[in-house]
């Protein structure tokens, strides 16, 4: 599963009542995914768009678990911020920060 057949499923999922079958799925995949980014060859996220759909994502979650108070939903959460991080990290492995070394300021 690619990142974004990820976010597809995972919005379908919260777009109704997901299974705790499901939610678990997909928190492995996206485990998965995490795992497997500091693969990647190149920056993931050079023009914001995963950090943009994956915040959308996380904000649909926040929003069904208020409504379900499905935990599972709560873990899939969570396992999208970690793979956001692993992404965050990665792509900053490639193209560091140009503010972090900034002798100018």
């Amino acid at each position: 599963m690619t990142i974004v057949e990820f976010h597809q499923a995972a919005m379908e999922a919260l777009a109704g009542e997901p299974d705790s079958a499901i939610l678990i799925n997909l928190v492995k995949q996206a485990q998965e995914l995490a795992d497997m980014v500091g693969w990647a060859d190149s920056v993931i996220d050079k023009d914001d768009k995963v950090s943009d759909a994956f915040t959308v994502l996380k904000d649909r979650a926040r929003v069904q678990h208020e409504k379900t108070g499905n935990q599972n939903i709560a873990i899939l959460h969570d396992a999208v911020s970690d793979l956001l991080s692993a992404i965050y990290k990665h792509d900053d492995d490639l193209a560091p920060s140009k503010f972090e070394n900034d002798d100018s300021a």
